[in-house]
Parts: structure tokens; sequence; C-alpha cells
């Protein structure tokens, strides 16, 4: 990696994935701009697997051929002691690192139901450990210079409803990670991210996929997001967004933003729209069979049905407990809590639900380790109804930017085999015997909150994904002591016919129970691009 004349003095930025598509286009405007840019991308296929002829001429060499300075690494960002090292031979030639724009990122055929191990792993280490990567490489670089910008870059199909499988849940825990490192990133360092959406060779080869094999017509639209082939920009058309954003003047912090190259939205974070409280009620079981109601009616209109006349008169006086069983006959739990297996397993024996309880730790890592439970358990009990999987994360202490990057630590794996049951479940259960999964996240820490929010991403897709054989439920455990309320919200998920609450943001806190909303555009705004208007900082800045 040779720099190119001119670097002294230049801002130094880098740029992942900078080897085509938006990156490139990212990479380029930079270098309008008087940047030197670090291109970081191995040039490989648009899955992975392999590793495409060198061009007649890189992103870094278009750069210097405009009179630009530019270099060129081909790292993979899944390298991480590679990473570091990149990052730290940049700041000692250089003697800064200003900015990291991070698109690298592959595509492979994964969905709630369907995806080998190998495809969901691939797909997980390169959108999401890269990430993870590329912020333990900058951020204490970045603390000690007090300055800094990261952009990463999320997708509609990490917040929409989208059946992308490992694709969906990396990009809602990269997300995630931008909400969170927004409040704890170091003094002089912004997160942000940009979820673009562009024809760039990802794109049509998803797209190739959802139509069976056909590539997509310009007119059409995508089967994971509804999106017209025809409206999409140029990858040239979102970068100057993404150069925007990597500046020293940006203001913003933990921002998520919609970039259509014409316009932009802000993407809004989950938010609590109905909680009921549980602590020094009746029976958490009746107060669940009268507001789950409301839980209900909020995720249809993502919103509360509140805000007139009281809706509950006595609801926290009636001590009925659950007593009656809707659905479901035997029931799986997975787990390395057994005062919660204990309390899920009670409370399904009240209503009638045979439960086998099932060390974590036990289950082979892969599909085929889950499937693996599943027939074991369907065979002792003459076919199984649910599954309900509630294991934890590694804890620690402090909030800052440190803790939220070491708490994710293995998040990877673990997203991977939350995933397992849902595609196991999906090739055992039928319509006459459908099977309901619910996960119960350990959400009382940085990792916990983006495995809780990935949970819930995939489940929003599974009925959808498989004809209704399976309906999938993630509940965010933001106070994991919780283990009554836990309890009896999965003992009703697993047992209601009404399966209106699969995929929602369901979240057991301290003394309550509630439903978030899904991300969501805020506002937006529109300039008709691509260069931004003078205007759009000030108006960023007066959001909430």
């Amino acid at each position: 990696m040779t720099p190119s004349p001119g670097a002294a003095g230049r801002p130094v930025v880098v740029v992942t994935g900078g080897g085509g598509g938006i990156g490139a286009a990212v990479a380029r405007d930079l270098g309008r701009r008087g940047t030197h840019v670090v291109t970081v991308d191995p040039l490989v296929s648009v899955d992975g697997a392999e590793v495409l002829p060198a061009p007649e001429e890189t992103t870094a060499g278009q750069i210097v051929a405009a009179g630009g300075s530019a270099e060129a690494s081909n790292l993979s960002v899944t390298d991480r002691s590679g990473v570091a090292d990149l990052f730290a031979r940049l700041v000692d030639r250089h003697g800064r690192l200003d900015g990291v724009v991070n698109v690298a990122g592959i595509t492979r055929p994964t969905g709630f139901a369907k995806g080998t191990d190998e495809d969901w792993a691939a797909v997980l280490s390169v959108h999401l450990d890269g990430y993870l990567s590329v912020l333990a490489a900058a951020l204490p670089l970045m603390a000690e210079a007090g300055r800094g910008r990261i952009v990463g870059v999320t997708s509609g199909s990490g917040w929409r409803a989208a059946d992308a499988g490992a694709y969906s849940a990396a990009k809602r825990a990269v997300a995630s990670l931008t909400w969170q490192l927004g409040s704890t990133a170091p003094e002089g360092v912004a997160v942000n991210a940009i979820s673009p959406i562009a024809l760039t060779r990802m794109v049509t080869a998803a797209l190739t996929r959802a139509g069976g094999g056909a590539a997509a017509k310009p007119g059409g639209t995508s089967k994971t997001g509804g999106l017209s082939l025809g409206a999409m920009p140029d990858p040239d058309e979102l970068a100057p967004l993404a150069a925007h954003l990597v500046g020293p003047s940006v203001g913003l912090r933990g921002r998520i933003l919609f970039a259509g190259g014409s316009e932009v939205a802000t993407v809004e974070p989950p938010r609590l729209v109905e909680v009921v409280r549980t602590a020094g009620v009746g029976s958490i079981d009746a107060v669940l069979a009268t507001f789950a109601d409301a839980l209900v009616a909020a995720e249809a209109a993502q919103a509360t049905t509140g805000g007139a006349n009281p809706r509950f008169p006595g609801l926290f006086d009636a001590t009925a407990p659950l007593t009656s069983v809707e659905g479901g006959r035997a029931a799986l739990i997975v787990t390395d809590r057994p005062e919660l297996g204990a309390a899920v397993a009670a409370g399904l024996h009240a209503v009638g639900v045979a439960t086998e309880v099932v060390p974590a730790a036990s289950v082979e890592r892969g599909v085929a380790g889950t499937g693996a439970v599943l027939d074991r358990a369907m065979a002792a009990h003459g076919g199984l109804d649910a599954v309900v999987v509630a294991t934890t994360l590694p804890t620690g202490g402090g909030d800052g930017w440190q803790a939220v990057l070491a708490l994710h630590d293995g998040l990877v794996d673990l997203l991977h085999a939350d995933a397992t049951w849902g595609r196991a479940a999906a090739e055992r259960a039928t319509e006459e015997r459908p099977m309901r999964v619910v996960h119960l996240v350990d959400a009382g820490s940085a990792g916990g909150r983006s495995r809780a929010q990935a949970a819930a991403q995939l489940a929003r897709m599974s009925r959808r994904a498989t004809g209704d054989r399976v309906a999938a439920f993630a509940v965010a455990l933001d106070a994991p002591a919780e283990v009554e309320a836990a309890a009896a919200l999965a003992t009703r998920l697993a047992t209601t016919a009404d399966l209106a609450l699969a995929g929602a943001e369901l979240a057991v806190g301290s003394g309550w129970l509630g439903l978030r909303s899904h991300p969501r555009p805020g506002t937006g705004l529109v300039f008709g691009g691509p260069d931004l208007p003078p205007w759009f900082d000030a108006v960023l800045g007066e959001l909430p």
C-alpha cells in the first residue's frame, strides 16, 4: 500500500468497501473534496467467496488520476488485527485519522427459514463483526485525538419487515450500535449511519434471487421493501451525504439517515408505545389477559390507543390466573437460566402443556444441532407446539463506548444460534401442527439490546416466510431479574391462538411490561439532491 503524492496535510478518511458501488462513489466524492482517501476492499465477488481479477483501474487510481490523493488496501474488515494495524499505521504516517465510512458488505441467500450455516456466518461476519472491527480500531485513535467521524451503513432490510435473514439481523444490530454509540462515543467523536438504497450489484443479486433467478425489471418492486427499482438512485447520488457526515462540521450524534439521493429521512429508534404495571398486581396473567388487546392494537397502529377515557377499570385487582390453553400441547424450553426455565415450565404446566427443559450448553452449534434437539423432543412428546429460548449474554460494568463494544463481543455467534431455531422449526412445523418460537432475550446490556432488536427483526417475517407454520416472538428482558413477568408473557405467547404479536418488539422492564414501536421513518428532507442544501444541518439539529 503506497501513499500517493500530495497526501500530507489532507484529512485522512478510510472507506471500506471502496472498490465498487456505494463505497467507490463515496471515495471519489471525498477525493474531489481534497481528502486523502484510503479504500479498504478485498475485491471479491458479491457473495464474498471468490477473489475477482484485478481491475484495470482501482478506485484509488481513479482519484489520483483526477488529481486527488488516495491509496488502496485489499484487507477484509473481518481481519480485526489487520484493520487495527492499518489504522495505526495511517496515524503514524499521516498523523491523523479523521473519519471512516464503513460500506463493506456481501450478500448470500439467507432468510428466516432458509440459508446454510456457512452463509449465515459469512454475512453476519462481514456486516456486523466487520463493523465492530472498524469501531474497535478507530474509536481509540479518535478518542486520543479528540476528534473523528464514523459513518456506518445499515439498511431498510434491518428496520423494515424484510425476509433477508442474516443481512436483516446484522443491519439491525448496526442500527442498534449507532443509537447506543450516539450518546457514549468519545468527546469530539461522532458515530452516525446511513440507510442507503441504490442500484448496486448487491441489490441486483438479492432481487434476482427474490425473483427466482431472473433479473428484476426496472419498473418492478422489491419483495424486500416495496421500493421501485426504476426510482433507485445511482450510487454517485448518495455519495455527498456520506461524505458530508464524515466531515468535521457535522454535529449529529447517533443518527440514522435513510439516503435516497434526492431526499433524506431520519430513522427513529424503537420507542415504548404501551406499558402496563406488573408489580403489586393481583395476577400478571389476569393483567395480560385484558391488556393483550391493547398490545395487539398498538402493534397494528405502531402507536398507543390511549389518550382518552381510561381503558382498563379494575385491571390490577383481578386475581384469576390463566387456566386454559388455546393452542399447544407440548413445549420445549432451552435456557441457561434455571430459575427462568422453571418459571416458564410452571406457567405452561398450569395450562396443561407438557414441557421439557434443555440446558442451552447441550445444544450443538448450527441448524443441525438445533434440529436434533427438536427431533428428540418431538419424538418424546408426539410432536411439538412451542419452543421457548432464553439464554444470556456476558455482562460487564461501565456504560461508555468501551463497554458498548466489549459487550458486543460474541454477538455474531449468538445471533446465528438464535436464528437456527426458526430455521429448524420451519423444517418441521406443518399446517396441521404449526409451531411457535419465543425468544426471551437478556437485554440488560449493550450487546443484549442489539441482540433483542435483531431477534425482533427476524421474527417480523416468520409467519409470511413459512406460510404461518411458524410464528416467532421476541421479548427484550430489559430487567432480566423480572422472572415472573417474563414467564407469564412467554406462557401467553406460546399458547394463545392470536398470533398478532409475532414479530412485535415486546419488552419486560422493572415492574412493567410493554411494547416498542418498530424503527420507522421520522422526518423527511426533500431537496432534489444529490448535493445537500445549506440548511441541511440546521434542520436536522432541530429534530429530537
